[in-house]
């Protein structure tokens, strides 16, 4: 009896092993509990010895002495990873869209092209503004050079015996240089001259330009009539000159420094 209940405990014993691991006995020697490997070998309960057995599913663990982890734990460290992951830091600066950074190129662009554009105007006004400035001077320094050589040409050509002193008075007053210089000494005579012979003539411009200018003088071409009376001659001679003014810019203002007849 005794050799048969120990070979029938050795038989469940070598099966127990082959499902798992071995067979402990509690101390009380009436319940065994086996803890077996294989999650399939859930439970398994038997009679040895009057006593009851069980086999409990376990998962299988490395037979190398690893450390056990807590699932717990590890789950939440995986939530913990996960959450960080999705959650980006608040503080961070968000990175900007790359196609911002596209539609702002042109926005660069387009407002550097408006600034050069308003400088270009602003450049184009000044410039246009010296120069209408520059073209007003010089038109009106020209202005002046004609209407002086025209005045000289005038009192050049107009002279009358009653009033003879006067005339030459007038004539010097717009001249210098070497055209007043030809006058030098011959006043006196000139206006006995012109008082005996009882000279009446009055000068008309025909037309008159400018030939060539700068800023301390300019040249003036001047066409004149001349209507001229003496005791000498019943009716009255028209004579037509051509002249060269040369017109001088001095501290006293403009003046006549040359009269030379064109041919």
């Amino acid at each position: 009896m005794s050799e048969s209940n120990g070979e029938g405990h050795r038989a469940r014993r070598r099966a127990v092993r082959s499902a798992g691991p071995p067979v402990e006995e509690n101390a009380t020697g009436g319940v065994r509990t086996v803890v077996a490997k294989d999650p399939a070998a859930a439970t398994e309960t038997g009679v040895a010895d009057g006593g009851t057995s069980s086999v409990a599913a376990e998962p299988e663990v490395s037979s190398a002495s690893a450390p056990v982890t807590d699932d717990s734990s590890v789950d939440a460290a995986k939530v913990s990873v996960t959450k960080t992951d999705a959650e980006p830091d608040s503080e961070a600066t968000p990175a900007e869209p790359e196609g911002n950074k596209r539609r702002g190129v042109p926005r660069v662009l387009a407002a550097a092209a408006a600034a050069l554009l308003v400088v270009a105007l602003v450049a184009g006004a000044v410039v246009s503004v010296v120069a209408t400035h520059a073209t007003h001077e010089r038109d009106q320094r020209r202005a002046e050079y004609v209407e002086t050589a025209r005045q000289a040409i005038v009192n050049l050509t107009t002279i009358r015996a009653d009033t003879a002193k006067q005339d030459i008075d007038r004539i010097l007053s717009l001249a210098s240089g070497e055209f007043k210089t030809e006058f030098d000494g011959r006043v006196d005579p000139f206006t006995s001259i012109v008082q005996q012979a009882k000279v009446v003539s009055s000068g008309e411009i025909v037309e008159a330009a400018l030939e060539s200018d700068d800023d301390r003088s300019g040249r003036v071409l001047v066409a004149a009539k001349q209507t001229l009376t003496n005791a000498g001659q019943a009716e009255p001679q028209t004579r037509y000159y051509r002249f060269r003014v040369t017109v001088s810019r001095g501290d006293s203002g403009l003046s006549v420094s040359n009269v030379e007849f064109v041919a």
